[in-house]
Formats: C-alpha cells, sequence, structure tokens
C-alpha cells in the first residue's frame, strides 16, 4: 500500500482511483504546515502539491515517486529540487482552463459594467442617490479589443468566449500566437491597443514584474487590467498610482504576490474588483483536478510515465 500525502484538505471524492492507497489529508479547508510536510513527507510515495513545496521538504521525502501538482502553475513547487531528486512533477494544464477563462470574463464584465463597485454602494448608500437614467453608467464590452498576454490554452479559451461577446481580440506571446481568433502583435503594440488586458502568461523570472511602472505607463488611456495568472507579474504599486491618477479605469484580479495579502491600497479603490484566488473553484473542475492527479500518481505508481511532466524527469 502506497502512502499519497495532500498538503491541502481539497475535496478527495476525485481520488477513488487510489482508493486502495493509504490518503493522507488534511480536514477540509486546512493545510499541513511546513513541519508537519516535514514529518509527514518521509513515508509518502506520492504528494499532491496544492500549494508551496520548497526543495528542503522535497529532499526529506526519499521515497517519493511523484509530486503531482494540483493545478496547472507549479511556481510554488522546487522543481529544480525534484529533478536533482529524481522526483518527477507534474502539472494539470487541461483541466483548469474553462473555470478560469470564465473567471477572467467574469472580472471584465464586473469592471467594464461596474457591477462591483454597484454591489457595494447598494448596501451601503441610500437608494435615491443610485437609480436614475444615465448614473452608474459603465462600457459594453462589444467592439472592444481585448488583448492577452499569453497565449496558451486559458488564453485562447478566453478568446473564444470574447469573441461570441463581440470583442477583438489581439494577442503576445513569446512562443507565438496560434489561434484563428487572436491577431498577433508585440508587446508594446498590445500594450497601447487593448482595452482590456487580460494576463495568461506563468510567473517566471522573464516574466515577474513584467507589468512595471514602464508598462503600465504604456497601457491605453482608460483601459483596464484583468489578472487571473499570477500576482508578482505586477508591480502593484504602481497599479495602484495608475488607477489612482485616473490612467487605468479599473482592475479585476483575482491574484495577489504576496497570497493571502491583498495590497491595502487596492482594497481602497472601489473600480477594482477583487477576489481570493478562485480561478478553479468550481465543483466540476475541483472534481477534474483530484481525478488528474489521481491518474498520474497511479501510472507513476505503476511504473509509466505520468502525463505532463513539467521537470524533465523520466
Amino acid at each position: 500500500m502506497a502512502t499519497i500525502l495532500v498538503t491541502h484538505g481539497i475535496p478527495s471524492e476525485g481520488f477513488s482511483l487510489l482508493s486502495g492507497e493509504k490518503i493522507v489529508i488534511p480536514k477540509p479547508l486546512m493545510q499541513f504546515s511546513m513541519d508537519e510536510l516535514a514529518a509527514l513527507i518521509p513515508a509518502a510515495d506520492a504528494v499532491v502539491a496544492c500549494g508551496a513545496l520548497p526543495g528542503e521538504i522535497i529532499r526529506r521525502g526519499r521515497k517519493l515517486r511523484i509530486i503531482a501538482g494540483y493545478g496547472a502553475g507549479y511556481d510554488g513547487v522546487d522543481v529544480r529540487a525534484a529533478a536533482e531528486c529524481g522526483i518527477p512533477v507534474t502539472n494539470l494544464p487541461d483541466t483548469v482552463t474553462d473555470s478560469t477563462a470564465e473567471l477572467a470574463i467574469g472580472l471584465m464584465l464586473a469592471v467594464s459594467r461596474r457591477i462591483g463597485e454597484n454591489s457595494l454602494r447598494a448596501r451601503e448608500e441610500a437608494p435615491e442617490n443610485l437609480f436614475g437614467m444615465g448614473k452608474n453608467m459603465g462600457r459594453s464590452l462589444r467592439g472592444q479589443t481585448l488583448g492577452l498576454l499569453g497565449c496558451g490554452r486559458i488564453g485562447k479559451r478566453t478568446a473564444e468566449i470574447a469573441a461570441a461577446l463581440g470583442m477583438r481580440c489581439i494577442g503576445y506571446s513569446r512562443r507565438g500566437v496560434n489561434h484563428p481568433q487572436v491577431e498577433s502583435v508585440t508587446l508594446p503594440e498590445l500594450l497601447a491597443q487593448s482595452d482590456v488586458l487580460s494576463l495568461h502568461c506563468p510567473l517566471t523570472q522573464e516574466t515577474r514584474r513584467l507589468l512595471d511602472r514602464s508598462a503600465l505607463a504604456r497601457m491605453k488611456q482608460g483601459s483596464i487590467l484583468i489578472n487571473t495568472a499570477r500576482g508578482a507579474i505586477v508591480d502593484c504599486d504602481a497599479l495602484a498610482d495608475a488607477l489612482e491618477s485616473g490612467h487605468l479605469r479599473g482592475a479585476g484580479l483575482d491574484v495577489y504576490p504576496d497570497e493571502p495579502h491583498i495590497p491595502p491600497r487596492l482594497i481602497m479603490l472601489p473600480q477594482v474588483v477583487l477576489t481570493p484566488h478562485i480561478g478553479t473553484n468550481t465543483q466540476e473542475t475541483r472534481l477534474r483536478m483530484a481525478e488528474g492527479c489521481a491518474r498520474q500518481i497511479a501510472d507513476a505508481l505503476a511504473g509509466k510515465r505520468p502525463e505532463h511532466v513539467v521537470n524533465g524527469v523520466e
């Protein structure tokens, strides 16, 4: 019987494929501390990594045959340390596509139509201040230009939904843009032309703080920023300055550089819609994510190479 260590108390229904194994998992909505992971990982044959897994923890897992990342992003896992230990690290690039793209579109609508702002005002202000022809005007997405920074699975799916809403879609990716509904442009063109800029690139050394003060200043006057990728791609102080000055009209953010903390300046801005990293938080997606991790672990335990290895370990 193999021991499967799950770092967070995620819904476990999707682990039925591993029903014959010992699954060590915290209570729902809880997570193991680093000290607890350090104590538990030596006995583990596999880990489902739902958050940070540093090298000092990985090196204690001398029996580990796989680290299955619970999601598409794996920047929290020390993939180099895992490779040095001969442990494959996997991710789930397909299962999170629809739900994350849906959230990106939802944030675009919420900011453009001022849904979040008006929902708060409806709870705090007298109704006679709210109702009236011409008050609380927003903008329609139809006819606007959506810029995609990163055009992988999630970016492409976001473009498909946006195109159905009547948006023109342009995109920039270091790997190139290959989608019939997305026009390929340079990064400067993307910043200058986008009415809505949506981030869909991974967090790497090259993309960390890619949207710095200079890049934000080159964005189109009155445009909107949407981030469902990784918080550290954006300089949040510079973003707050751009919003406070009116250079940017609004922002919809699901991710932050120092989660679970949200930059206080952004909290104070009514034109910013904030969600607590819920891109994959649907019942259907979470079930598929657990099932995907279970398949990868079952393959590794059977001596097969699992799908979607990201650190080159055979």
